[in-house]
């Protein structure tokens, strides 16, 4: 064989390789660091994926891993931030979406986006309460989101998104039930799930207040807390109008 041949089929044979293995280890690092739960029924034993392990925080935000932005001038009423999100979805996601809900924390805001045909959960976005930028939450709202999230759109794979997974609500609630448990040690009460492609995020309460919130993914039982936040100041439901 002409030695030119020979030396593109070994290039080509690295290249595939050194890929391969670069999807192996992204692979490796969205599924977070190993831990010994124990499992719901048959399903299997989560991952703790702590905010700050996977992604110290959004760039963009000025902050990292949780900790409070610094106060830049006033904050925003959340009524600013429900109109900064509606313009955001109006603009840069286009029709066919409505805001669900607005909390506001300590160090953001945070936006439930859904479909407006399903009802079914699509991004999960903060603004800073400081600058007014609105931007993708980090977490699973960009690993774990089988349909809109930069985890599958970046490695260009091709998927068929269902709101069906093998873990159901349930399960997610039960999951995160003993986990927050876990964490607190006191009794903590998992309010009712908001379905995505591929996971849910729960809103959870302690002594009766809201607390915090953690996500579940639909697939593999692994459970992200959503450390990033701060405490809870309060929130604004929203019916939405479609956009």
């Amino acid at each position: 064989m002409d030695r030119s041949v020979l030396m593109s089929v070994a290039l080509a044979t690295v290249i595939v390789g050194a890929a391969v293995g670069a999807i192996i280890l992204y692979e490796l690092w969205a599924r977070g660091p190993p831990t010994n739960y124990t499992a719901v029924g048959s399903v299997a034993s989560p991952n703790y994926d702590q905010g700050p392990w996977m992604m110290s925080g959004c760039p963009c935000q000025g902050w990292v891993g949780g900790q409070a932005p610094a106060p830049r001038g006033t904050r925003i009423t959340i009524e600013q931030a429900r109109d900064l999100v509606e313009n955001y979805v109006s603009s840069r996601i286009g029709q066919g979406f409505k805001i669900h809900e607005i909390m506001e924390f300590e160090n953001n805001f945070y936006a439930i986006v859904i479909e407006s045909d399903s009802n079914v959960g699509a991004f999960e976005l903060i603004v800073d309460p400081y600058t007014g930028v609105v931007s993708a939450e980090p977490g699973p709202n960009m690993m774990w989101n089988r349909k809109y999230g930069m985890h599958y759109a970046m490695m260009g794979w091709s998927t068929e998104p269902s709101i069906d997974m093998p873990i159901g609500p349930e399960d997610a609630v039960e999951l995160a039930r003993r986990y927050l448990a876990q964490r607190f040690g006191e009794e903590v009460v998992v309010l009712e799930p908001m379905r995505f492609y591929g996971y849910y995020t729960l809103d959870y309460m302690i002594g009766g207040e809201v607390h915090g919130m953690l996500s579940v993914n639909g697939y593999t039982g692994d459970i992200w807390y959503h450390s990033w936040h701060g405490g809870f100041i309060k929130e604004l439901e929203l019916e939405g109008e479609e956009h």
